[in-house]
């Protein structure tokens, strides 16, 4: 980042900001094994630039444990499963825990079944979708994760009272050699992440975008009590099926009958060498990419992206340059780092 942003950051070698959040895990009480969990994936995040659902959110979920609302070592248990699905029992523990057991799950049955889905109740949030989803990937598996989080926070289309829950929802696809196309969205027109984003960066919240107890719409934070959802009714229809995939259907409630219940998540993974052969299917998508990367754009604009390509331009950048980060994030690390005694990694 440049100009005005970059003044309010500091850059952070990501190897060092791993070894700080693992650390910070486990002064709280975490297993070192899980707490290098939420470490790859919390730093991963802010390696994309992703920083709502980075290490920024570590605080949050480790005050929980202090405060005994969270288990730090949760005994994860497969509740139910068959040949190509698997129901995990989070244990009221961190999300992120729970959520990779599963995806590990999903794949290792997809290599025998073709497609396998896996679903969690009585968990955590469990951070960026992505995470869950370029697991897949990785593995020459297309890979999909949806959430039902706490609870309801997104207005049905002139809807004056929160209904369905802001839920993430990530693909992600291989492409041979390279990084997958990774579609993380949420299904209201924003993650309240990057509200959050906007505010500690001193940025006006755009027209639309907050709707207030009177069902209008709002560019004030302090009024705007709900979000909108993402394309009116499009994004009002995913926040429900998703809640749906990762709440009743896992044994858990849709999100208008939460009151700040553990959150339930849902996976699948689909082996592309049981469709189609993937040398193949590696071909097309390249040449694809090809079109892609060099079709016509409106004037003023480089090229069109893939989705998730932008990230991953950050990723690259970040990896060998460092991650920028707001100094607001990093005294949100700091102060947790206090109370746990770890001794921070960056220089002010």
């Amino acid at each position: 980042m440049i100009g005005e942003d970059a003044m309010q950051e500091i850059v952070v070698d990501s190897a060092k900001l791993h070894d700080f959040a693992r650390t910070l895990c486990e002064n709280a009480g975490l297993r070192s094994e899980d707490g290098e969990t939420i470490a790859k994936h919390q730093v991963l995040t802010d390696l994309r630039g992703v920083h709502s659902h980075g290490t920024r959110a570590l605080p949050g979920y480790l005050n929980l444990i202090l405060d005994g609302k969270m288990k730090p070592q949760p005994e994860l248990q497969i509740a139910t499963e068959g040949p190509s699905f698997a129901v995990v029992d989070g244990d009221n523990g961190m999300g992120h825990l729970a959520s990779t057991l599963a995806m590990e799950t999903a794949i290792a049955k997809a290599k025998t079944t073709g497609i396998a889905a896996a679903g969690i109740r009585n968990a955590g949030h469990f951070g960026a979708a992505a995470c869950y989803s370029i697991m897949a990937a990785s593995n020459q598996m297309i890979g999909f994760s949806t959430t039902n989080t706490g609870g309801a926070s997104i207005v049905a289309p002139g809807g004056a009272e929160a209904v369905v829950a802001n839920n993430a929802m990530s693909y992600a696809l291989p492409i041979g050699d390279g990084h997958p196309i990774v579609l993380d969205m949420a299904c209201g027109v924003s993650a309240w992440g990057k509200i959050g984003t906007l505010r500690m960066y001193g940025k006006p919240i755009p027209e639309g975008w907050l709707i207030d107890d009177t069902g209008q719409p709002t560019n004030d934070p302090d009024k705007g009590r709900f979000l909108a959802p993402a394309a009116g009714p499009r994004g009002y229809g995913l926040a429900l099926i998703m809640g749906i995939l990762a709440g009743p259907l896992c044994g858990g409630l849709m999100a208008c009958n939460k009151t700040g219940d553990p959150s339930e998540h849902f996976f699948f993974a689909m082996n592309i060498a049981s469709f189609t052969d993937y040398d193949g299917y590696v071909e097309e998508i390249q040449r694809g990419i090809g079109k892609i990367h060099t079709s016509k754009t409106a004037e003023g604009v480089e090229q069109a992206y893939l989705p998730g390509e932008i990230e991953w331009n950050n990723y690259d950048n970040y990896l060998e340059n460092g991650i920028p980060i707001h100094v607001d994030h990093l005294r949100g690390l700091a102060g947790i780092a206090d109370k746990l005694d770890v001794p921070i990694c960056w220089e002010w």
